[in-house]
C-alpha cells in the first residue's frame, strides 16, 4: 500500500518551490526522540550554496562550478575508503526530498516503509530507494567515525583523518570570518549567517520504524529529510565513504561530459565472466551444455564461483565497474547492437543474478535482493532504449553509428592543409588527444617551412601538451618487421611517457594475425574535433598542390663531373651515363682546372663501401680506363662529398696553398685521416650516395653514433639543417678562426646573421627534412632511428609527390570517431594490459549538450559547413575485440555500393587501389566493381549520360624496379589492378564490351597523376602518388576515409578502417548535364578543388580562360577538356621523358629496350623538349591499360611472395 505523496513538478525538478522544513514547522516532538551525536563545530555546520565564495576578477564574480571537470577521470585512482577521495562538486550543497513511500507490513515487518529519495547536486539529480534501516546504519557508522576523531589512536591513517578534520574546521572558520568582514554594514541584514544550532544539526529520529503509524509517515519523512539534508551539507560527513555509498555516487557521477548521473551501486561480480569459458569449473563441459540448470547454479554459483564486490555504474552510452579497494576502473562496456541483459535461473543460475552482454564482453553480476536485480535490469533496458538507442538500434549501412545531421565538416586536400589543421587542433587540446595510425613518425613537422625550429614537430607538440596535463593515447599498427620497415617500436619508445600512452597491436603470434593491419588514420581532440582520411602522421605525407619534385633549400647544388641518370619510378636504378665523347677525361680536366675545391664531410651519411656489391650493380657504368696522370694531383673524395667549384681560374695562388697548410694539426690530421682511410680514386665520384643506400650497407658503430648525435642536436642546429645552410668550407679562412663548438655540427655553421637572414627567406628553407624527403619506389624506408639523415640523394633523386584528402569533423560525429577509438583501445587494454594500471580504460563522452569549438574554420583555415555525417568502419573480432569471430562490420563497403547505385549523374573516385571484380569472382569479393558495372549498364540501356572518373597511382608504391626481381610486390598489385580494370572476364571494361557497350570509355575513364621539374639542370619527371580514399557522387555525397578499394579494406575481416559518409544539407545553384542542378556546398566545392589541381588551374581565373568546372558530365568538359588534357599530357611525357608505365611497352623485353635506348626527346633535341614540356597542363595523365599486357605479373610459386596467400594482395 502506497502513501499519497506530492508529485514532482512538470519541469522534472522535485525541489521547485520547495522550502526546507525546520523543526518549528513540524508537530511538537521531544529532543529525546532524536540522536544528536553528530555535532560538529558551528563553522562546519553547513555548506550553503548561497554563500560559496567564487573568485572575483575586475569586480565580476566568476560563475559557480556546477560540475566536475572531465579531465578528473585521468587523476590517480583513490580507494573508496580514503579520506583523500573527492566525489562531490566543491562548495555545492546537496538538496534532499522524500517524494514517495511504499509500505509493506507483510514482507518487511520491522522496516515496512521503502522511501524514494530525490537528490539534487548542482545540475545533477537522481533518486535512491532506502529503508529506515539503511539510514540507521549510515548514522551509526558516522557516529562511530565522529567519536573516533576525538580519540588519538596512534595509527598513521587515524592521524591523517584527524589532521584532515582539523584543517577543514580551521579553513572554513577562516573563510567565514573573511566573508563576514567583507560584507558592508549597510548590507548586514542581507548577510548570510549560520543557521541556528538545532536547525543545522543532523538530528536522527530514534523511534523504530515498526512503531510509526500510517498517520505518522509524513512526519517521519520530514524528519528523515531534514536529517539527511543537514548531514549531507557537512563536509566531513558527506565525504565519508559510507555516505558516498549510501547516496550511490562515485567520482564519475558529477562529470557532465559523461552525461547524467545514471545509476550506481555495489554489486557482486563473478570473476572470469568477462570472456566465455573463463567462469571457473564447468564440470568437463556439462555445464556449458546446460545439462542441468540446478547443477549449474550449485557449481558456478556456490562451489566454484568466486564473487567480488565491484562498484557498478551506468552512464548515457556505456557502463562498467570500479574496484573499490583501489578505485581503478576495471571494465568499460559500450552499448551496441548486440547488447543484451537477462536475469533468472536459466540465464544466470541465480535468482538475483544478471547476465549482461555486448559485442566485446559479457558479465555476470549478483545483487543482494531481487528488488535490486530488477531495478538494475529495468534501468539498463531503459538506457539502451533512450540515450543509447543510436548504438543499440540498427543503423543505415549497418554501421555502429547513425547519420548525424548538421555536423560541421571541412575538407582538407593534401598533407599541407591537413597536418597544419591537425597541429592547430592539438594546440587547442585541454583534456585528451587520440591518435590511431598505420605509421607514425615522431619527428615530422606539421607546419612548414620549419622556421620556428621544432615547435611544430609532432613529438615536441605532443610532449608540450603532455606537460600541460593533456592525456595522449596513441594506437599504432604493430608491423611484421621482416615485411615492413615502419619501426613502430621506435615510434613508441620515442613518445611513451607518463602522459603519453602508446599501444602497438596486434601481437602476431598470440593473435594469429600475420597478414592484416590496423589501417585507420585518426586524430581526435577532446572528443570534440576529429580528423579522418588517408593521411598518416608520418614521413612523405606532407605536400601541397604544387607537388614539388626537388627540395635543396639554399644549398648550392654541386656541378657534377658527369651527368647522372636521375633515380625515378621510371628508372629506379639510376646510375651514371656518358653523353659526351671522352666524358671522363673532360670531367677530370674540369676538376683539375678548378681554383678552389671545397669539401663538405657529413659523417652521418658516410657508409662503409662494399666493393663486391658495387661490382654486382648492373646499373653502374664503369669506364675501362682511368687516366692516372690526370688524377695523381687530385684529392681523394668520399661518397657523399660535395664539390663546389668556386672559380674557373686554372692557376692556384701558391700563397693560398701555403695558407691551406696552416690548418691546426689535430683538425688537419682528422681531415687527412678521412681522405686517406676512405678515399680510393676519383672514380668514386661515379658512385653517389644513393647507390650506397641502395646497396643497403650498414653504418659502422662510430658513424651511427655520430649520426645519432646529429639527429639529437639542439633546436638551433635542427633549424639550420631544415633550412639548408651551406656546408663548411675546409680552408684556411675558416679553420684558422675556429668556430665555437655549439655553432658547428657535422660540417654546418650557423651564425646570428644567418638566422636573421633566414627568418625572411622562407623560400630558401627545406620543406622535407631528412627521411621526409622520399621516393617509395626508388627506396623504401630504413634506419628510422636516424630521422634527420636523408634516405636518398636529393641531387639525383626527385621526391615522389603525395596526393591525399582528409576531413575534419565536429559535434556528434567527432564523438562517434572517438567512440570507435575507445572501443579499440579498450579491447587492446583487455587483451594486452589487463592488469596494468598505467594503461587505463577510456570513457566516451555523452552526446547531450556538445559544445563545438568556436571559430574553428578560422583556426584551421578551412571552410566549415553543416552536412549529414555518418561514421563508417571495417572491423572484426581480431581488430575490434568482438567476442563472436563471425561478427563483422563492413559499413564502408555497403556505403560505397549504395552510393554508386543511387548516383544519378557521376561518380568520382580517387583511390590507392582499384581491386574489385564481378559478383561471380572467387578471388575478389567486394562488390564495388559490380555496382559500377550495373550503374553504367543502367545508363547505357536508358541512353543517359553517366560518368565515372577514377584517379589512381600509375604504379603501386612498393620499392622495386619494374621488370626486375626486386619488383615482385609491385608486379603483384599491378596485376590485380589490371585484372579489375580490363584484363580478365570479371574486369569492368571487359564486361562492358561483352554487354554491348561500344565505347566503355564514354562512361568510365582511368587516370593517374604525373609532374615534372628540373634537377641538376636536367628535366625530370615523377608520378604523383595518389593515396586518397575518396568518392564523390553528384556533387552531393562524399565518402572519405582510410579504406582502399580492395578486399583488405572493404570486407571487414581483414584490415581495420574508418571513413565518413557526408551528405550535403546546403546547396547553391549549379549545372549538371546541361540542366540546372542544386550543387552541394561541400561535395561540389571539393570536386571543383580537385579538378582545379589536376588540370593545372589553381589560382587561375576560369572565366577569363573560358573554362567551367560546374558540369562534369557535359560532353564539352568530358571530351574536350578532361580527356583531351589527359591524353595530351600523356603523349608529352612519353615523348620527352620515355616515362613508364606506357602503352608502348607490352613485355619485359620491350621494357628493357625502351629504358636502355636514349631516344627520348630531351636527349635528341632539348630545345624542342622544353617547348613540349610547356604544353603540359596540370598533372592529369591516362592510365596505360596496355602496359605489360603480354606478361604474367603474378609472383612465381617458388618465390617468397608466391607462397603467400592471394588475399594478401587483394
Amino acid at each position: 500500500m502506497d502513501t499519497p505523496t506530492p508529485a514532482p513538478s512538470a519541469s522534472g525538478d522535485c525541489l521547485a518551490g520547495f522550502t526546507f522544513p525546520t523543526m518549528d514547522s513540524l508537530s511538537p516532538v521531544l529532543d529525546s526522540d532524536f540522536d544528536e551525536s553528530l555535532a560538529v563545530p558551528e563553522s562546519l555546520s553547513i555548506i550553503d550554496g548561497d554563500k560559496v565564495d567564487n573568485k572575483e576578477e575586475n569586480g565580476v564574480i566568476a560563475p559557480r562550478q556546477t560540475t566536475v571537470p572531465f579531465k578528473n577521470i585521468h587523476n590517480a585512482p583513490v580507494k573508496f575508503n580514503s579520506v583523500r577521495r573527492q566525489v562531490f562538486i566543491p562548495g555545492v550543497e546537496i538538496k534532499v526530498r522524500f517524494v514517495e513511500n511504499e509500505r509493506s507490513v507483510t514482507t518487511h515487518l520491522l522496516n515496512p516503509n521503502l522511501y524514494t529519495i530525490y537528490l539534487q547536486h548542482g545540475e545533477f539529480n537522481w533518486t535512491i530507494k532506502k529503508r529506515y534501516k539503511h539510514i540507521l546504519y549510515l548514522h551509526q557508522q558516522l557516529t562511530l567515525y565522529r567519536t573516533s576523531l576525538d580519540i588519538p589512536f596512534p595509527t598513521k591513517t587515524h592521524k591523517t583523518r584527524r589532521a584532515s578534520f582539523k584543517n577543514t574546521v580551521d579553513t572554513e572558520e577562516k573563510a567565514e570570518r573573511v566573508a563576514m568582514q567583507a560584507v558592508p554594514r549597510s548590507n548586514s541584514r542581507r548577510a548570510v549567517r549560520p543557521r541556528k544550532r538545532k536547525g543545522a544539526l543532523p538530528r536522527f529520529p530514534k523511534k523504530p520504524e515498526v512503531m510509526v503509524t500510517y498517520e505518522g509517515i509524513q512526519l517521519r519523512m520530514k524528519q528523515l529529510e531534514e536529517y539527511l539534508y543537514n548531514l549531507l551539507n557537512i563536509s566531513i560527513y558527506r565525504n565519508h565513504h559510507e555516505t558516498v555509498k549510501f547516496l550511490e555516487v562515485s567520482n564519475l557521477s558529477f562529470i557532465s561530459d559523461l552525461g547524467g548521473k545514471g545509476k550506481e551501486g555495489m554489486i557482486l561480480k563473478r570473476t572470469g565472466s568477462t570472456q566465455p569459458g573463463q567462469a571457473g569449473c564447468n564440470c568437463f563441459g556439462l555445464l556449458g551444455n546446460m545439462v542441468c540448470v540446478r547443477c549449474n547454479y550449485f557449481c558456478t554459483g556456490l562451489l566454484c564461483a568466486k564473487w567480488q564486490e565491484r562498484w557498478f555504474f551506468v552512464k548515457d552510452t556505456f557502463f562498467g565497474y570500479i574496484r573499490p579497494r583501489d578505485g581503478v576502473v576495471k571494465a568499460v562496456m559500450l552499448f551496441d547492437q548486440m547488447f543484451e541483459v537477462s536475469s533468472g535461473m536459466y540465464s544466470t543460475g541465480m535468482n538475483h543474478g544478471l547476465q549482461i552482454l555486448n559485442q566485446s564482453r559479457q558479465m555476470v553480476i549478483k545483487c543482494w535482493t531481487k528488488r535490486k536485480s530488477k531495478e538494475w535490469m529495468q534501468h539498463l533496458k531503459a538506457v539502451a532504449n533512450q540515450t543509447a538507442r543510436d548504438f543499440t538500434y540498427p543503423n543505415l549501412h549497418h554501421s555502429f553509428a547513425p547519420p548525424r545531421a548538421a555536423t560541421p565538416v571541412g575538407t582538407l586536400v593534401d598533407g599541407s592543409a591537413y597536418l597544419s589543421a591537425v597541429a592547430d587542433a592539438m594546440e587547442l587540446a585541454k583534456e585528451e588527444i587520440f591518435i590511431a595510425d598505420w605509421w607514425l613518425s615522431p619527428e615530422i613537422y606539421l607546419k612548414r617551412p620549419a622556421l620556428n625550429g621544432s615547435y611544430w614537430r609532432l613529438d615536441t607538440l605532443l610532449k608540450r601538451k603532455a606537460a600541460q596535463g593533456v592525456k595522449i593515447f596513441i594506437m599504432l599498427y604493430k608491423e611484421v618487421e621482416m615485411a615492413l620497415g615502419i619501426n613502430s617500436f621506435y615510434s613508441k619508445s620515442k613518445l611513451a611517457s607518463e602522459y603519453i600512452k602508446v599501444f602497438r597491436h596486434p601481437d602476431h603470434a598470440k593473435a594469429g594475425v600475420l597478414f592484416w593491419a590496423h589501417h585507420e588514420k585518426i586524430v581526435c581532440v577532446d572528443q570534440t574535433v576529429a580528423f579522418v582520411g588517408g593521411i598518416d602522421l608520418c614521413y612523405g605525407r606532407w605536400d601541397d598542390y604544387k607537388h614539388r619534385l626537388t627540395d635543396l633549400g639554399n644549398e648550392v647544388q654541386p656541378k657534377s663531373l658527369l651527368r647522372m641518370k636521375k633515380q625515378t619510378s621510371s628508372s629506379p636504378g639510376g646510375g651514371p651515363y656518358l653523353p659526351y665523347a671522352n666524358g671522363l677525361e673532360a670531367a677530370l680536366e674540369l676538376a683539375k682546372s678548378s681554383k678552389d675545391l671545397v669539401i663538405s664531410l657529413n659523417d652521418a651519411t658516410l657508409k662503409e663501401e662494399n666493393e663486391q656489391t658495387e661490382k654486382e650493380n648492373n646499373n653502374e657504368v664503369e669506364p675501362e680506363t682511368s687516366p692516372k696522370e690526370n688524377s695523381d694531383n687530385l684529392p681523394v673524395l668520399e661518397p657523399g662529398d660535395q664539390l663546389l667549384i668556386r672559380s674557373a681560374n686554372p692557376q692556384i695562388d701558391p700563397s693560398k696553398r701555403e695558407s691551406a697548410l696552416d690548418t691546426p694539426e689535430v683538425q688537419r690530421r682528422n681531415v687527412l685521416d678521412k681522405i686517406t682511410d676512405r678515399g680510393k680514386n676519383i672514380i668514386s665520384i661515379l658512385y653517389p650516395p644513393y647507390e650506397e643506400e641502395r646497396n643497403e650497407q650498414k653504418f659502422d658503430d662510430s658513424e651511427r653514433k655520430k649520426a645519432e648525435k646529429y639527429a639529437l642536436s639542439t633546436d638551433q642546429i635542427l633549424l639550420t639543417d631544415a633550412l639548408g645552410i651551406k656546408p663548411v668550407e675546409v680552408n684556411s679562412r675558416h679553420v684558422s678562426q675556429p668556430t665555437p663548438l655549439a655553432q658547428v655540427v657535422e660540417g654546418r655553421v650557423i651564425t646570428e646573421e644567418t638566422k636573421e637572414e633566414l627568418e625572411h627567406k622562407e623560400g630558401n628553407s627545406k620543406l622535407w627534412i631528412g627521411k621526409d624527403y622520399t621516393n617509395f619506389i626508388v627506396k623504401d624506408f630504413n634506419n628510422l632511428d636516424l630521422p634527420f639523415v636523408d634516405l636518398v640523394d636529393r641531387n639525383t633523386t626527385p621526391r615522389m609527390p603525395w596526393h591525399d584528402v582528409g576531413v575534419v569533423l565536429q559535434a556528434a560525429a567527432a564523438r562517434d570517431v572517438a567512440r570507435h577509438f575507445i572501443q579499440r583501445w579498450n579491447a587492446i587494454k583487455l587483451e594486452k594490459a589487463r592488469q596494468n594500471p598505467n594503461y587505463p580504460y577510456l570513457l566516451p563522452k555523452a552526446y547531450s549538450d556538445i559544445k563545438p569549438l568556436q571559430d574553428l574554420d578560422k583556426v584551421l583555415e578551412c571552410d566549415i559547413n553543416p552536412v549529414s555525417c555518418q561514421v563508417l568502419r571495417s572491423l572484426s573480432s581480431w581488430s575490434g575485440g568482438f567476442l563472436d569471430p563471425d561478427t563483422v562490420e563492413q559499413s564502408i563497403h555497403e556505403a560505397y555500393a549504395d552510393t554508386i547505385t543511387r548516383a544519378q549523374h557521376y561518380v568520382y573516385i580517387e583511390n590507392q587501389f582499384f581491386i574489385t571484380q564481378s559478383r561471380s569472382s572467387q578471388a575478389v569479393r567486394n562488390q564495388i566493381g559490380e555496382a559500377l558495372y550495373n550503374r553504367i549498364m543502367r545508363a547505357f540501356r536508358a541512353k543517359a549520360t553517366f560518368r565515372v572518373f577514377v584517379v589512381m597511382p600509375l604504379l603501386p608504391g612498393f620499392e622495386g624496379e619494374v621488370g626486375a626481381p626486386s619488383g615482385t610486390s609491385l608486379h603483384a598489385v599491378t596485376h590485380w589492378n589490371y585484372q579489375s580494370i580490363c584484363r580478365s572476364r570479371e574486369a569492368i571494361i571487359t564486361r562492358l564490351y561483352e554487354s554491348g557497350v561500344p565505347d566503355p570509355f564514354e562512361y568510365i575513364t582511368f587516370h593517374g597523376l604525373r609532374t615534372h621539374s628540373v634537377l641538376g639542370g636536367e628535366p625530370v619527371t615523377e608520378l604523383v602518388y595518389v593515396h586518397s580514399k575518396l568518392l564523390i557522387a553528384d556533387d552531393k555525397t562524399i565518402i572519405c576515409g582510410s579504406a582502399n578499394i580492395n578486399d583488405r579494406s572493404m570486407i571487414g575481416k581483414r584490415d581495420s578502417e574508418i571513413a565518413v559518409l557526408l551528405q550535403d544539407e546546403q546547396f547553391i545553384d549549379g549545372t549538371m548535364n546541361g540542366e540546372a542542378y542544386p550543387c552541394g556546398k561541400v561535395a561540389g566545392a571539393l570536386r571543383k578543388r580537385l579538378f582545379r589541381e589536376h588540370l593545372g588551374l589553381m589560382g587561375e581565373d576560369l572565366e577569363k580562360l573560358g573554362i567551367s568546372l560546374d558540369d562534369p558530365c557535359s560532353h564539352e568538359f568530358y571530351r574536350n577538356y578532361w580527356k583531351a588534357i589527359s591524353t595530351r599530357n600523356t603523349d608529352m611525357y612519353e615523348e620527352v621523358f620515355h616515362s613508364i608505365p606506357t602503352n608502348s611497352v607490352h613485355t619485359f623485353a620491350e621494357l628493357k629496350k625502351y629504358q636502355e635506348e636514349n631516344e627520348c626527346l630531351w636527349n635528341k633535341d632539348p630545345a624542342l623538349a622544353n617547348r613540349k614540356i610547356d604544353l603540359i597542363q596540370g598533372y592529369l595523365v591516362d592510365m596505360p591499360l596496355e602496359f605489360l599486357c603480354n606478361e604474367t605479373l603474378t609472383p612465381r610459386n617458388t618465390s617468397m611472395e608466391g607462397m603467400l596467400p592471394t588475399a594478401l594482395w587483394t
